[in-house]
């Protein structure tokens, strides 16, 4: 993948500051190696639709929780019955940041924005990251997502309200990131893939895709390889993304 960057409040210094730029080089190796799982005609309402976010959120789920051991699914509060979730949290050092993933609806990110101002505040990190697609890569994902040409117009509005370090990464699909089209793997639809229930059948796309399994071999009998687990209510909203 290409990155494109914008950092709020100085977070791009923080990051590539001797002390901190293991972090910065472990975070960009991810996102840099980070494949696209496509699934052309996805959706009946628009032909031009094909990233399925679920897989990418499980790619990240699989990278940066099971394999580097960020903190998955942390609370973002120290309040414990919150239920305020991040996606992962990690501390290197004397610097803890809490990344936000968004592949869905605009309208999630100011949820990650929320909960990145929610952990600081309570002391809990001092960095956030936060990874939107690139507007192009946004519009083959599904309607109104989350876009870091946006994200980066309206992030200095809030200069007086969201205090903390936050380093934006866009991703953009460039000549040199793999594409993975799963309409080869062996499921019947991808309501197979995305629907609820199936996170089993996505941990089989991914580490089948990192164990350099042929995606015509992936299917509901492979083997699922290293999980995470998800709770029931996170599986349903995950599972809104289009389908046939």
């Amino acid at each position: 993948m290409k990155l494109s960057v914008y950092s709020y409040r100085y977070a791009q210094e923080i990051l590539e500051h001797p002390n901190n730029v293991g972090a910065w080089n472990e975070i960009k190796s991810v996102l840099q190696e980070a494949p696209v799982f496509i699934y052309p005609g996805k959706s009946t309402k628009s032909k031009k639709l094909k990233i399925v976010q679920q897989l990418m959120n499980t790619y990240f789920d699989r990278r940066f929780a099971v394999d580097l051991g960020w903190k998955y699914h942390p609370l973002a509060t120290a309040i414990k019955n919150s239920n305020l979730a991040a996606d992962f949290q990690k501390q290197f050092g004397n610097l803890t940041i809490q990344a936000e993933i968004q592949f869905g609806n605009m309208a999630r990110w100011y949820s990650d924005i929320f909960k990145l101002q929610a952990a600081y505040s309570n002391s809990l990190i001092q960095l956030g990251l936060l990874v939107v697609p690139m507007a192009e890569m946004a519009k083959v994902t599904d309607s109104n997502v989350a876009q870091f040409e946006r994200a980066s117009r309206e992030l200095p509005a809030a200069n007086l309200s969201i205090t903390l370090p936050i380093m934006l990464v866009g991703l953009e699909q460039d000549a040199h990131t793999p594409e993975v089209d799963v309409r080869e793997c062996a499921f019947a639809s991808l309501k197979d893939i995305v629907g609820k229930g199936n996170t089993e059948n996505r941990w089989r796309i991914i580490n089948g895709y990192l164990a350099g399994v042929p995606m015509k071999d992936i299917g509901p009998h492979s083997p699922t390889g290293p999980m995470l687990e998800t709770a029931p209510e996170e599986e349903e909203e995950e599972a809104s993304g289009s389908a046939p």
